[in-house]
């Protein structure tokens, strides 16, 4: 039987998709606040500008009701995007959207399947009737490659982020994004999109930065797109006026324990704390600190040895006293210890929480027999993390600071409940309190906090202070600078960059002194010998490329720490423990000591920039927003965590980031990289073993190595795992590359990947085996040759498609088409036809390449002898191909935008054109239907008064800057969909095996 959703089928969808969640225990169903809203939004189809709810209420349930409102509501925004500035929060806010994503796939339940069904007949029939209901991602640092949310423009998603994610990507500066993808995220997220911005608190400035877009930015009404773009403040702490705005808060329901048992439980719990000085033995930083992180320890044992608590968190401000309060307490053989910071790599920090979940989640059984555990960490706990201690030892912050904290403790309101209510302590040294003092992260509010704090009671939902001193007692907030459409005529310039481009973090961190961050990734196959100055960066860079970094190998780190220890490790007199980090996204720094000048000596580091990538050696040489390949030998990395003292080889995660971000098993035969672990294994095969041979090549070598591998002798083990998938795929890839200088002969290995995606479980469905390459310089190269003509039908079949699904005029779903049609006529080019063919004779013409993107050496091999410019741009000569074809014109209603959506699809002129030095050039001539195209390889529209940019310009002012990075999405989209199902077609098919 068939549902007609409405919105009383809320509750069921409610229960149904967390009928197994540890939500589920003690909250069967839905809060009266969040039933409340639902009606509310389903009536109006606008959600309130705040929901102003305190820290227990479930403001994260607010993905939930957004997903349902999608299937409620045709005209709700396509993407949830739920933004929360603390990385630990973003995981666990994450792992709500994966169950939710999960349950769309699964259920059985009647109400659940009708709100999958629903959201599947939202999206373009082209995905097939098992097309994915709704995506999600999680965004937080490092260098995110795992885009499945972005495959697509019409499926709904929910994104958690943080502000540094999603708010660069907003404003076309994406952090660890390509270039050419800027213009494709900044598309998607400003265009149908719903932003939850969660504990509003701690992203005032992206907070006035959304507002600002929302208010006077938007795509115009006349451009055909939908405005389906809303912006909902969540927090417990507002912090800032409220009058003229719509609000969501709790009403008498929700404090009724006959109607709300669980919520006026968690209300009402009381959380007794004491206050405790510390006085250090000195005036210098490093003694407060250590001080501080001694009476921590102390009161921490002491919080454990009387039985009372079982699991006690300890919150600091800093991560370097995080570090020596954990340092303290580690190995003490009365309770496990744990440190939990945001600078982590996220697979470590995974590995972590999902070993902690079941001892410290709400709701949790509490037994006697439980081994007591200490979870040392910083703010990035603070705010919404499912984090339920037993009691609290606190370093003092600002009102609302404390607030999230004493959130974390007795969450569920279980030991008030039981006349045990928790008792936590507060710390702070006297020179962080005494009159006048400012600290680094929450100003004078931390001094003012700590004499207003009362004795007794801390339950911040019915503590308040008086409405006079509230504003003194919270963490300073910056503001955003106003946005100018100056700013984004800068902004939109994704290539070439202007000169004078406005620094982002501005408007996602407002004014003042900011941690700006890199990315840090570490790599066992990397050495500091071939970093060398005398070393080929391009042997480097393919050793990278074959197996690339992700984000989930990425530990994101203050740029002044990492040049401090860099420095340092080069035998500098920077001392990087001097340098304090805070754990505040974007937050302020706490000084510049011990930070390095510019011309100051680095240990080699690689920037990592795909091909373009280039040796650091010079602290100047290190800018916000990089990725930098570490060697594993350099340290770094202790107890999981940021440690610039740590000396201790950092494990290699480059196979894990391949099998479980990429869907793609690869193995690197390097002994460095797979460690003693894997001395199941049979001996590892070498090029130079090979080459002595003379009888045997690459493939029949790594096939019989595999057919001796047995995979079962690893147990449940990833590498066990990657050797079956490896074995199972038949058209696997062999490469060879370099792990030291070209002079030594046993200076190579191989490294083996599989051709195809292999499903792995929690992976979205969709998105399994059809991500595709979209780097301008690489995408042709797709490693499944496909013919040119076909792709054409296809991008154009999809283009419809989805700009239909998305809900675009007829006239723009005709003119999207149109550019499918054309945007790909230019690889008629004879010379890159040679370069996709490896010198083969045929008269078919391609579109990809048989040779893989992987396969760097191979690509510029056939590029230098087919005689194709470096750096060519097909996209250029398609644009000169039509644009002075009348009869194209004429089916165009825009036939400027179908021109720029040619000329644009590889992120290229916006503005400008790339200049292309080719001294040779040839005709080109394709028929496309019966119509002749031609014209020479020299289109000259690189010249700055051949078009391409005052196209753009007037597009800009025709459909908003927003508005034509939109349009620009569609298509780009449609041509990677349209290449990852070519590829899947014409590919062999892998038998399913768990990564």
């Amino acid at each position: 039987m068939t549902i007609e959703l409405d919105q009383s089928h809320f509750a069921a969808f409610f229960a149904a998709v967390n009928a197994s969640s540890d939500l589920s225990m003690k909250q069967p169903g839905p809060f009266p606040w969040q039933e409340d809203l639902v009606e509310r939004v389903a009536t109006t189809g606008r959600w309130p500008d705040l929901l102003d709810l305190p820290t227990g209420a479930g403001k994260t349930a607010a993905i939930d009701i957004a997903v349902f409102l999608m299937a409620l509501r045709d005209d709700a925004p396509r993407r949830v995007v739920f933004v929360v500035d603390r990385r630990v929060v973003v995981h666990q806010a994450a792992e709500r959207a994966r169950k939710l994503v999960e349950r769309l796939w699964t259920t059985d339940d009647p109400v659940v399947s009708a709100v999958a069904a629903r959201l599947r007949a939202l999206t373009a029939p082209l995905g097939g009737s098992d097309r994915s209901p709704l995506q999600w991602a999680e965004m937080r640092g490092g260098i995110v490659r795992d885009e499945s949310w972005a495959l697509r423009p019409d499926v709904p998603a929910v994104l958690v982020s943080t502000v540094d994610q999603v708010g660069s990507r907003l404003l076309f500066r994406g952090y660890g994004i390509s270039r050419s993808m800027r213009p494709v995220h900044a598309g998607l997220l400003a265009n149908d999109a719903l932003f939850l911005l969660d504990e509003v608190h701690l992203a005032n400035p992206f907070a006035e930065t959304l507002g600002v877009i929302a208010e006077r930015y938007r795509p115009p009404v006349q451009a055909g797109l939908p405005d389906r773009w809303q912006v909902v403040e969540l927090s417990a702490t507002p912090g800032k006026a409220v009058s003229g705005r719509s609000i969501c808060a709790l009403s008498e329901r929700d404090r009724d324990p006959a109607l709300a048992p669980v919520l006026a439980r968690r209300i009402a719990a009381r959380k007794l704390a004491t206050r405790r000085l510390v006085r250090s033995p000195g005036k210098d930083g490093a003694g407060q600190r250590s001080a501080l992180a001694q009476e921590a320890a102390h009161s921490a044992r002491s919080a454990v040895a009387d039985g009372r608590s079982k699991v006690v968190g300890v919150v600091v401000n800093r991560v370097n006293t995080a570090r020596r309060v954990y340092d303290l307490l580690c190995g003490d053989s009365g309770f496990d210890c744990e440190l939990v910071t945001g600078r982590m790599r996220p697979f470590d920090r995974d590995d972590l929480l999902d070993g902690l979940v079941d001892r410290i989640r709400t709701g949790r059984v509490r037994r006697a027999s439980d081994q007591p555990l200490v979870v040392v960490a910083t703010q990035s706990i603070e705010a919404g993390a499912d984090f339920d201690f037993d009691a609290l030892v606190t370093e003092c912050a600002s009102f609302d600071a404390l607030k999230q904290r004493f959130g974390r403790v007795d969450r569920d309101g279980e030991l008030s409940g039981q006349g045990k209510p928790s008792e936590s302590v507060i710390l702070a040294v006297s020179e962080d309190v005494s009159a006048g003092a400012v600290d680094p992260v929450y100003g004078a509010a931390l001094a003012k906090t700590w004499a207003w704090l009362p004795e007794g009671d801390f339950n911040f939902a019915t503590l308040r202070p008086p409405a006079e001193r509230i504003s003194e007692l919270l963490a300073p907030k910056s503001q955003a600078p106003i946005i100018l459409p100056s700013h984004l005529d800068r902004w939109v310039q994704t290539y070439p960059y202007p000169d004078a481009s406005p620094d982002i973090g501005l408007w996602l961190h407002g004014l003042g002194k900011r941690q700006a961050d890199v990315n840090l990734a570490w790599r066992s196959d990397l050495t500091e010998g071939l970093l060398a100055p005398e070393g080929d960066i391009q042997s480097v860079v393919s050793l990278v490329t074959a197996c690339r970094p992700g984000s989930g190998e990425t530990m994101s780190v203050p740029i002044e720490a990492v040049k401090a220890w860099l420095t340092h490790l080069a035998g500098g007199k920077a001392a990087p423990q001097t340098v304090p980090v805070a754990d505040v996204e974007g937050g302020s720094l706490d000084g510049r000591d011990g930070s390095p000048p510019g011309w100051a000596p680095v240990k080699p580091v690689l920037r990592w920039l795909g091909d373009k990538s280039v040796v650091a050696r010079e602290a100047r040489h290190i800018v916000p927003g990089d990725t930098l390949i570490i060697p594993a030998t350099y340290g770094g990395v202790s107890a999981r965590n940021w440690d610039p003292g740590g000396r201790a080889f950092v494990t290699d995660l480059g196979h894990r980031v391949e099998a479980e971000q990429r869907r793609r098993a690869t193995l690197r035969l390097n002994p460095a990289v797979l460690g003693p672990e894997t001395g199941w294994l049979p001996a590892l095969p070498r090029p130079t073993d090979v080459d002595a041979d003379g009888e045997s090549d690459d493939r029949t070598v790594i096939d019989e190595w595999l057919t001796r591998a047995d995979p079962a002798l690893d147990g449940d083990g990833l590498t066990g795992r990657i050797v079956a998938a490896l074995r199972q795929d038949r058209r696997r890839i062999v490469i060879r590359v370099l792990i030291g200088p070209i002079s030594e002969p046993a200076s190579s290995v191989f490294v083996i990947s599989s051709r195809r995606r292999v499903p792995a479980l929690g992976a979205s469905r969709e998105s399994v085996g059809e991500t595709v390459d979209s780097e301008p310089d690489t995408s042709s190269f797709s490693g499944t040759a496909t013919g040119l003509r076909d792709h054409l039908c296809d991008v154009e079949k999809w283009a419809r498609e989805l700009a239909g699904a998305c809900g675009l005029s007829a006239g723009l779903v005709d003119d999207l088409g149109l550019a499918g049609r054309l945007h790909d006529v230019g690889k008629s080019d004879a010379r890159f036809q040679a370069m996709l063919r490896q010198g083969r004779m045929t008269d078919r013409l391609l579109a990809k390449s048989a040779v893989p993107a992987s396969e760097r050496a191979e690509r510029e091999r056939a590029r230098r002898e087919a005689a194709y410019p470096r750096h060519g741009r097909h996209e250029l000569l398609s644009v000169a191909m039509v644009q002075h074809n009348p009869e194209l014109a004429a089916l165009a209603h825009d036939w400027d935008l179908v021109l720029h959506l040619v000329a644009s699809h590889h992120g290229y002129c916006r503005p400008f054109a790339p200049v292309v030095h080719d001294p040779d050039p040839v005709d080109a001539e394709f028929r496309l239907d019966d119509r002749w195209l031609g014209h020479s390889t020299a289109t000259g529209l690189a010249s700055i008064d051949a078009g391409i940019a005052d196209r753009f310009w007037t597009l800009v002012r025709r459909y908003g800057w927003f508005g034509l990075a939109g349009l620009e999405s569609i298509l780009r989209l449609a041509d990677h969909r349209a290449s990852a199902v070519e590829q899947t077609k014409l590919s062999a098919p892998v038998a399913e095996v768990t990564l």
